[in-house]
């Protein structure tokens, strides 16, 4: 148990830093999958066209885009963190 420890203390910034770069690779799909530039939104005018579902999916994308991009900053911290431990 005790060398447990030991190695968890001594490898502490191998394990924050690969967790941090797990953390970038998902933000980077969830930003990359919900990306505007994926899609191809523009409606030819067609009467059938429920407005208000294109909203509600707009803003569940947006907000998990936004989730990305806070995964991919958390991530980058936790490596920036890995960094300056001993």
């Amino acid at each position: 148990m005790l060398e447990l420890l030991y190695l968890i203390y001594y490898k502490l910034n191998l394990i924050i830093n690969s967790l941090g770069i797990l953390l970038n690779i998902i933000g980077a799909w969830i930003v990359w999958k919900n990306s505007p530039l994926n899609y191809s939104r523009i409606d030819g005018g067609n009467a059938s066209t429920d407005f208000n579902l294109l909203a509600i999916q707009k803003e569940k994308q947006n907000l998990l885009l936004r989730r990305g991009v806070y995964i991919l900053i958390f991530g980058s911290v936790l490596q920036l963190i890995s960094n300056f431990l001993p």
